[in-house]
């Protein structure tokens, strides 16, 4: 079987516990990959039409913003021709706020990318300073289409998020200041000022429990509001897990649930849990869940693959390294699950 170095020792398995009676299952259409076509194919117009309707949707009601939050993540990529065919778009259409938030999503997440996940005492200088420089590409244009459309609340989700990525607390604070008075139902908003009030990123839980309070004054506009209950046990839950608590893990992240509900990241962290103790029918469940509220996240395609893997399946490794393939170039681990799937199809056959 796979070693792709990412897993922990392997601890007893554990006894899965009850799924939550109340499931919020956000309304999702977008389709990256659709999108990703019709970029290619230079439909501008069409572009700006599905982006439009987007917005007005969320306008609307606030439990249409994730689909758009969906859509726009489909320029999240590695590929430089995306973000090429994205700057025709900006030339073909100057004022589409469209245009200008896909090449913002373009850059911060490369910039993101080129830091890593690891802690920031494990990075490298070279890699912030990397990350500095997508991030200058990114925020003027996520300014330029929150100026065209200024209840765009993706913009300024990826403002919060690059300010706290760059540690820079006065500029948090002024976006978070205006982010909430422009767009309080926003989810998307609470849910980065929320990340920002970890303690990883120098705040604290006492922060974290007023911010999540003070936000169920307007669960009944935007009932995901609820979700926030949950992500001090998330947090914790996920601190347990890199110390190898992995049953304490599980069980804080199922008390995440409980309070907070049916939010796609408690899953998500969880099935980690799952999959680090060797329960991966149990990892495999939660990443299923996890996909079906908040589709086609490319960390959590990676870590369904390798679970995958590890179940023997291989044709379902293949499917999720070929939706990976389109946003990212090939790396050691996922040549290796790739190899690994195409041997085991050949011997299938």
């Amino acid at each position: 079987m796979l070693a792709v170095g990412l897993w922990l020792p392997v601890q007893a398995q554990t006894t899965p516990p009850e799924r939550p009676l109340v499931r919020l299952a956000p309304p999702v259409t977008a389709d990256k990959l659709a999108i990703l076509a019709s970029l290619r194919e230079k439909d501008f117009a069409g572009l700006d039409s599905e982006f439009e309707r987007y917005q007005q949707a969320f306008e609307k009601s606030p439990i249409a913003e994730l689909n758009e939050e969906l859509a726009f993540n489909s320029f999240a990529c590695d590929d430089p021709s995306v973000g090429d065919l994205i700057e025709e778009w900006i030339i073909a259409k100057p004022n589409s706020f469209a245009a200008h938030m896909a090449i913002s999503s373009y850059f911060s997440w490369r910039g993101w990318h080129t830091r890593g996940p690891a802690p920031g005492d494990q990075t490298e200088y070279g890699r912030f300073e990397k990350m500095g420089k997508y991030f200058a590409q990114s925020a003027p244009e996520a300014k330029i289409a929150l100026k065209l459309r200024p209840k765009l609340s993706i913009a300024y989700a990826v403002l919060l998020g690059e300010a706290r990525g760059q540690s820079d607390q006065a500029v948090h604070q002024a976006l978070e200041s205006d982010a909430l008075r422009q767009i309080p139902t926003s989810f998307v908003i609470r849910e980065e000022v929320m990340e920002s009030r970890y303690p990883r990123w120098g705040g604290d839980h006492e922060l974290m429990a007023d911010f999540a309070q003070q936000s169920q004054a307007l669960v009944q506009e935007n009932p995901y509001m609820h979700w926030l209950l949950g992500f001090i046990d998330a947090d914790d839950g996920e601190t347990l897990a890199m110390h190898g608590e992995l049953s304490q893990s599980i069980a804080t992240l199922t008390q995440a649930i409980q309070k907070g509900g049916d939010y796609s990241g408690f899953y998500f962290i969880r099935g980690e849990s799952y999959v680090h103790s060797g329960s991966y029918e149990l990892g495999l469940e939660d990443f299923n869940r996890a996909n079906a509220l908040s589709p086609q996240d490319l960390d959590l395609l990676f870590l369904r693959a390798d679970v995958l893997a590890r179940l023997g399946k291989p044709k379902e490794v293949l499917s999720d390294l070929q939706f990976l393939s389109v946003f990212e170039a090939p790396t050691e681990d996922t040549t290796e699950l790739h190899d690994w799937a195409v041997k085991m199809r050949e011997k299938e056959q």
